[in-house]
């Protein structure tokens, strides 16, 4: 078995200033954003139409395929979303389109979606990851992610990690799909696997 998958980074690259930078959810999405970030429902609580403005603190102005931000939410352009459709088939994954405005909160982009992968994967090797867990049974903190060869059978293409849910995982035919798009500011890092039998 020689499968590999990567973790998808949502914070972009922070060297280029000039790209855009989100930073934070739809206008009126409030405290029920965490379900975009944590594989939660998000479709009951967000607005139609949804839109986001750029903030100041982020003067970029530069599009890219993946739009950076520090929420944990994976926001991509509607050619990388079509990737993602395709390879994603026999998951739940919500596709939510917004308008994207700039600073002075004129229209920018309408080609933008959230993408909402529903739901989390047992896929780790919790000795090898040093998950830590808190008395009331709640995992407090992750220390690297470090896969269990006997749990990615089942895999899809794209899943969370059950431990650290708001982490998005794309299984290599995936990865490679986005790779031979050339899709800009998509960061992809390869997982290791733990060593244990």
């Amino acid at each position: 078995m020689n499968m590999r998958f990567f973790q998808l980074g949502t914070l972009g690259d922070l060297r280029d200033r000039d790209l855009v930078r989100l930073d934070g959810p739809p206008e009126g999405m409030k405290m029920r954003s965490y379900t975009l970030a944590r594989g939660k429902p998000a479709t009951p609580h967000f607005p139609k139409p949804a839109r986001v403005v750029l903030a100041e603190e982020y003067p970029g102005i530069k599009l890219s395929t993946l739009l950076g931000n520090a929420h944990n939410h994976l926001v991509v352009r509607s050619d990388l979303k079509a990737v993602i459709e395709e390879n994603c088939q026999d998951i739940p994954v919500e596709y939510l389109p917004f308008d994207l405005y700039d600073h002075r909160k004129r229209l920018y982009s309408r080609d933008y979606f959230f993408i909402n992968p529903l739901g989390s994967r047992d896929c780790l090797d919790p000795q090898a990851s040093k998950v830590e867990i808190g008395p009331e049974g709640s995992v407090i903190h992750v220390g690297s992610f470090v896969l269990d060869r006997k749990k990615v059978d089942a895999l899809p293409a794209l899943f969370r990690v059950l431990e650290a849910p708001s982490t998005y995982v794309v299984s290599q035919a995936l990865a490679t799909a986005l790779e031979a798009k050339a899709f800009t500011n998509v960061q992809l890092d390869l997982l290791d696997f733990s060593t244990s039998a």
